[in-house]
């Protein structure tokens, strides 16, 4: 789809682009990638087929397939909008979430600087659609907000989120954390979200423990198994 596509389809509620964030594979998942399509490429080999075409057709399958998932793990993006947030995937055939800002639990945007790969540990939560990292990801952005059912459809008629907790919407970014938080904070506060913008300014980095007793402290508001 693309940002400007993503963007262009959702104005109406969300407004202009304010910052955009991704958080795509770095040097090492890129030659990782590389080195194994060179491997598998080279195993093809061992028995090649009759003609030239039939010897690198294998070769070039793999690459074509290497580069799909490429692709679609590179789409992940955070892309702060003057009413809300787009959090997801921006690649072909993909559509990412559509967060309002009086849909975010307010005081639970906070910017995890190192170590986001506990937050499954330190939640009990397992694989879910809201939460956006990969295996590369060091850093990142974590709020409570609206499920991904909600995100997904009637976001024009879903009412403000009065509770003080919500689900966890965990994204990863790779530029520093506590950067896309002063754009969703500045873009709250020209919204008029005064006291999203005003806790979220003030939320410092932190790093994940993996102590679930640590969840009130550093996943502020976010739902987590045994606690309401």
């Amino acid at each position: 789809m693309g940002v400007r596509s993503a963007v262009r389809r959702h104005q109406d509620l969300l407004g202009d682009v304010v910052a955009v964030h991704h958080d795509r594979p770095g040097r090492g998942t890129v030659l990782g990638f590389i080195s194994v399509w060179v491997a598998l490429s080279a195993l093809t080999l061992i028995n090649p087929g009759e003609t030239l075409m039939l010897s690198i057709a294998p070769a070039a399958g793999l690459f074509i397939i290497a580069v799909v998932i490429y692709v679609m793990l590179a789409g992940e993006r955070l892309v702060v909008c003057e009413r809300g947030v787009l959090v997801g995937s921006v690649a072909p055939f993909l559509r990412p979430y559509v967060i309002r800002y009086d849909q975010i639990v307010v005081g639970s945007v906070v910017p995890i600087s190192a170590k986001i790969s506990r937050f499954s540990k330190q939640t009990g939560l397992s694989a879910m659609p809201t939460v956006r990292t990969a295996w590369w990801s060091r850093r990142g952005v974590c709020f409570a907000g609206p499920s991904a059912a909600e995100a997904r459809g009637s976001l024009g008629t879903s009412a403000p989120r009065a509770q003080a907790v919500g689900i966890p919407w965990l994204i990863g970014t790779r530029a520093p954390a506590e950067q896309a938080t002063a754009d969703i904070a500045r873009a709250a506060e020209a919204a008029g979200f005064t006291e999203l913008a005003r806790q979220t300014v003030a939320a410092p980095p932190r790093a994940l423990s993996g102590h679930a007793e640590d969840n009130p402290a550093q996943l502020p508001g976010v739902i987590v198994p045994g606690r309401r």
